[in-house]
């Protein structure tokens, strides 16, 4: 669940706009889609063969999620019960381990938002 909400919520931004050229005419916005999308697919994978050490590893992605998610908008709910969802399916003896790679994939997901966000193109 927590890999298919971001991925539901990247289709449904993309078909929104998909009558608005000046934003996919923007490398920036593949590379945001696109690392999002393939984050929330390697979510999705280790949700459908979980194992306790790939939950652990899969918290750097969702962390990336949540890192570019994060902000006052719809994407806010979404990094939320993102963060949650991930981070309840985490093992009790691994938490700690599991937390850090989530708050490491944070940080890489704001820099992943900052470098990918220019100016609001115009339809």
């Amino acid at each position: 669940m927590a890999g298919a909400l971001p991925l539901t919520y990247l289709v449904l931004i993309t078909a929104v706009n998909a009558g608005c050229p000046a934003i996919f005419a923007r490398v920036e916005t593949f590379l945001f889609l696109g690392l999002a999308a393939a984050c929330s697919v390697a979510i999705l994978y280790v949700a459908a063969h979980a194992d306790p050490r790939s939950t652990v590893l899969v918290q750097a992605a969702a962390g990336v999620i949540v890192g570019m998610f994060l902000q006052p908008a719809t994407s806010g709910i979404v990094a939320l019960v993102t963060a949650v969802l991930s981070l309840r399916a985490l093992p009790r003896r691994s938490f700690i381990n599991g937390l850090a790679l989530f708050a490491l994939g944070v940080a890489v997901g704001l820099v992943a938002l900052i470098l990918t966000s220019t100016t609001p193109a115009r339809c």
